[in-house]
């Protein structure tokens, strides 16, 4: 299977748009009510050590993404069936994102369209996105992550009228529990997500280790859901963000300036479907990886079409309705998904260091 590589930079924009995603529209850390913004602080500081253990695992095996090193630390056998979590991980995050593309755009952007109409060209896009490969995809976002950037930031500089302080307060209202709530929410999504990146990272020019790639792709990830957060909050407060299934779109419609500049929702949709674009195309190039070694076949691209119909039809059915998704995505995908995010990583890492140690005593000896 060809070898591809991306820059540095390029990793840093992927990671970027991929936490952008759809937590920019969907909003995260919401269970902190008025203190969320310091919930999504404290869970960006916690997935950092998060990303230095997903570091780690790669630097001892430069040039390998994971389902290469748990072959080689857990033998041919036992490593591929460690890899099925994992593709089942990225299938089922992909198909998630696709589901939430396809509410959205229901629901606010296209209400008389039909669905599948929506997701069938969403889809054919991705499949477009993976077969291109990973420096493709790198090089597209490089040009897109300014204009994402560029709009969180030009969308908060213009809804500073709308803002109130007093929306934040009274601080710590509701006692430490919620916002422990807002942590682990925030943690596990989008931050602890990241960890399908180990998938597909695999070789990155110039890159000695990979902790600037993560931590950087991190905290500038970070730091625009914390300002859409805030946003979010002082605009609206806590009370309209909860009761709405997409927040960030009712508050840059409130925004207006004069006649000239009112009914900027299209600055949410832009970003959205770049962010959710590249999310899911991450997370198919992870699946179809996965399924290339697991059954050792040279290239990946000729499963990518399969692989897209049956991501395509499982949205379709996974969900009952709008509020049903927004339910999963904040009471029960943080518990579901720490086991993916945390936990398996977790043993993989005691794994490859007891690997590690045991291959320089024997290179000592």
């Amino acid at each position: 299977m060809k070898k591809e590589v991306i820059s540095e930079r390029q990793g840093i924009v992927l990671i970027i748009l991929f936490i952008v995603g759809s937590s920019v529209l969907i909003g995260t850390g919401i269970q902190a009510k008025q203190d969320a913004w310091i919930a999504v602080i404290i869970a960006i500081i916690l997935a950092s050590l998060l990303v230095l253990m997903f570091v780690r695992i790669l630097s001892l095996y430069p040039g390998k993404d994971l389902f290469d090193i748990l072959t080689i630390v857990f033998g041919k056998y036992f490593g591929k069936l460690l890899s099925l979590p994992f593709i089942w991980f990225a299938f089922h995050l992909g198909t998630l994102v696709i589901r939430n593309f396809s509410e959205f755009t229901n629901v606010t952007v296209f209400p008389d369209t039909p669905v599948v109409v929506i997701l069938i060209f969403f889809c054919i896009l991705c499949i477009w996105g993976v077969k291109a490969g990973i420096e493709t995809l790198g090089r597209w976002s490089e040009l897109f992550v300014i204009i994402v950037i560029s709009l969180i930031l030009f969308v908060t500089v213009l809804g500073v009228t709308e803002m109130d302080i007093n929306r934040l307060k009274p601080v710590l209202n509701n006692g430490y529990m919620p916002v422990f709530k807002g942590v682990f929410s925030a943690f596990t999504f989008p931050f602890g997500e990241v960890v399908v990146f180990i998938m597909v990272f695999s070789n990155i020019s110039k890159c000695n280790n990979y902790n600037k790639v993560f931590l950087m792709g991190l905290i500038i990830g970070g730091l625009l859901i914390f300002i859409s957060v805030l946003r979010l909050l002082l605009i609206l407060g806590v009370n309209d963000i909860e009761s709405a299934y997409f927040p960030s779109d009712i508050s840059i419609g409130i925004i207006h300036i004069g006649e000239l500049l009112q009914r900027m929702e299209l600055i949410v949709t832009i970003n959205f479907i770049v962010g959710v674009f590249v999310k899911v195309t991450i997370c198919l190039l992870a699946v179809c990886k996965g399924i290339t070694k697991i059954f050792d076949f040279n290239d990946y691209r000729f499963i990518v079409t399969p692989t897209v119909i049956l991501m395509f039809n499982f949205s379709i059915f996974i969900y009952g309705s709008t509020m049903e998704m927004s339910d999963w995505a904040f009471k029960i995908w943080p518990y579901y998904s720490i086991f993916f995010e945390l936990v398996l990583p977790f043993f993989i890492l005691i794994a490859v260091e007891l690997k590690n140690i045991k291959v320089k005593k024997i290179n000592l000896e």
